[in-house]
């Protein structure tokens, strides 16, 4: 009985792990759909939160390890979902509900990666019940089909199961030590990240739901801003950690950072904008989510080139997306070679000994997130640019980005956004190539 309770405690946390980025986003993003302030909250500040946290959690002196961040995600998450149930009784709740998943879609994935691999090198890691993820899954995408009412009510029920059934896990780490001298310090550096890119992702989102130009101006300028102070907050605040690992992994991490920006931000509003929102489930986040489903399976079928097989595989699935109407079959393929290629980076930051063993995954995961950012943020500029170019307005931007059926402009916009964000990708790509991958010189 035991060990079928594990299996069920790890499913579920298999779950969360590889949702918790997009099922959260879709429901927040409906929710938003009135337009009002009071409703795009919960969805700004989940994504928000989400991709800002790893700058916190590191910015500010504290005793976490990633076995207690683990079980402080947990409860972010189990009382998120609970608040998000009760936000259809009373709607500023699921502005709570937004914070705090946000932080447990920040937290958790990393140290639960950790985690796996002090289970896995300790051999005690208990592994998954496939019918029962299967199954879970399923009831899951069901529940995504119901009217808003209930489905906002049934996703939170159903995912603060999960978050419940997750809490099994944590009676096999009670041994899990970390040396005092290994827990985060205080660092200026990522607190001034995380203020930088809370505000500048708050205004960013809040602007495009809002339909307001002067938050998005706020935006532009401060990204600017953003990078100059970094040049001179880099020199200043030196960070030993991050000079411990070649530049080459540092470059491939903030790569795949990127690479997870394009699939999961860009891939979602092209679908939008050019199939219509109806179609964006079938589009894009069934083939996603398969991609990353898929992942573990293919990265072991890729034998020891990995990264250069699943660069190959992610510039395949770019070329679809870009150059074919097989726009799904795209997405799956760059989201199933983008996982074979995280794990396989994540594995390099495992074998990095002059790095804490606990501090590894976080290294690794606070880079990945500066290069998802700054492609973000990269991105919005160019869409910006093109929609100025063509002599439209920044506000019509936004609206030809929200509408909810396709239409001429709509699509003519994505088709040209479409090609010079994939270029952008390939092109980072094939620096990475040229500069790292050349045979070397005899």
């Amino acid at each position: 009985m035991t060990n079928q309770l594990n299996k069920i405690g790890k499913s579920a946390l298999s779950i969360i792990n590889s949702t918790i980025v997009v099922l959260p986003f879709m429901i927040f993003i409906q929710i938003a759909s009135k337009g009002s302030l009071l409703a795009v909250l919960p969805f700004v500040l989940f994504y928000t939160f989400r991709m800002t946290g790893i700058f916190l959690i590191r910015g500010i002196k504290t005793s976490f390890n990633s076995y207690t961040l683990l079980k402080f995600s947990l409860c972010c998450g189990a009382l998120g979902c609970l608040l998000g149930a009760l936000g259809s009784l009373y709607f500023p709740l699921y502005i709570i509900s937004g914070f705090l998943l946000g932080l447990s879609g920040a937290w958790l994935p990393m140290s639960n990666t950790s985690i796996t691999y002090f289970l896995k090198k300790n051999h005690r890691l208990t592994q998954t019940h496939l019918p029962l993820l299967l199954g879970m899954f399923l009831l899951i995408g069901c529940v995504l089909f119901f009217p808003a009412p209930f489905k906002y009510l049934g996703f939170f029920l159903l995912y603060g199961i999960l978050y419940l059934f997750s809490f099994r896990n944590m009676d096999q780490l009670t041994d899990y030590q970390v040396e005092t001298d290994d827990l985060e310090g205080v660092s200026y550096k990522y607190l001034v990240l995380f203020a930088i890119f809370s505000c500048l992702i708050f205004f960013l989102r809040a602007s495009r739901l809002l339909f307001n130009n002067v938050e998005f101006d706020y935006f532009i300028y401060g990204f600017f801003f953003l990078i100059i102070l970094y040049m001179i907050v880099s020199s200043i605040f030196k960070d030993k950690i991050h000079r411990k690992i070649a530049s080459k992994l540092t470059y491939l991490t903030y790569l795949n950072g990127a690479v997870g920006n394009y699939l999961f931000l860009f891939c979602s509003l092209y679908a939008a904008g050019y199939y219509g929102h109806k179609q964006l489930f079938l589009q894009f986040y069934l083939p996603y989510i398969l991609g990353i489903i898929l992942a573990a399976r293919v990265r072991t079928l890729l034998g020891r080139n990995v990264m250069q097989y699943a660069l190959l595989g992610v510039v395949l699935g770019l070329g679809v997306i870009a150059f074919t109407p097989l726009f799904p079959v795209g997405v799956l393929l760059t989201s199933t070679f983008k996982g074979a290629l995280n794990a396989w980076t994540t594995a390099q930051y495992e074998g990095i000994a002059t790095i804490s063993e606990d501090k590894r995954i976080w290294v690794k995961y606070s880079l990945q997130n500066i290069g998802s950012i700054l492609h973000q943020f990269l991105l919005m500029l160019l869409g910006s640019f093109i929609i100025l170019q063509d002599g439209f307005s920044i506000r019509s931007f936004f609206v030809i980005t929200s509408t909810p059926v396709p239409t001429l402009r709509s699509m003519q916009l994505m088709t040209s956004w479409n090609l010079i964000a994939t270029s952008l990708i390939i092109l980072l790509i094939l620096i990475y190539a040229a500069v790292y991958l050349r045979p070397k010189k005899h």
